[in-house]
């Protein structure tokens, strides 16, 4: 991660949303990696959850409100669960948890090792004001190959 980068996620506004969009781009990764997968077409998924392929398009873009009940939806319709695993941030720098003891021992043994990479986040100007429509987070890379990740 860039000094820059490192810099703007003090920032709690950024940080906030950089977070937000780092799960939101996980969860759509992760549904349309599946759909690849599976060879399903998203007219397919429409079909089994009940909604138009218009809607399903809508979730996978990432600027839609996924909620954790359409993420389940999703699972059930392609047959997998979605589970969560919260990992504890190496640095809470622009949080409101930055002042917070160390998080409790027992949440490192719920935590799974990391599949994903992630690249530095596109950011405004210095000085510009945040607009969180033009805030870009890179989608998620697997560290391995598409094959051993379906497998």
């Amino acid at each position: 991660m860039s000094d820059r980068t490192r810099e703007a996620l003090r920032n709690p506004e950024i940080r906030r949303v950089f977070e937000e969009e780092l799960l939101v781009g996980e969860a759509t990764d992760t549904v349309a990696g599946l759909l690849e997968s599976l060879r399903l077409p998203r007219k397919e998924l429409a079909r089994r959850l009940g909604v138009s392929p218009g809607r399903v398009s809508q979730i996978l873009s990432g600027k839609e409100n996924l909620t954790v009940r359409s993420l389940a939806a999703l699972g059930w319709a392609l047959g997998v669960r979605f589970e969560l695993h919260p990992v504890p941030m190496a640095d809470r720098e622009g949080t409101p948890a930055v002042g917070d003891p160390p998080p409790p021992a027992w949440l490192r043994r719920l935590t799974s090792p990391a599949r994903y990479s992630y690249a530095s986040v596109s950011l405004p100007p210095p000085g510009r004001r945040l607009d969180r429509r033009r805030l870009t987070v890179p989608r998620a890379e697997p560290q391995r190959g598409r094959e051993q990740l379906a497998a």
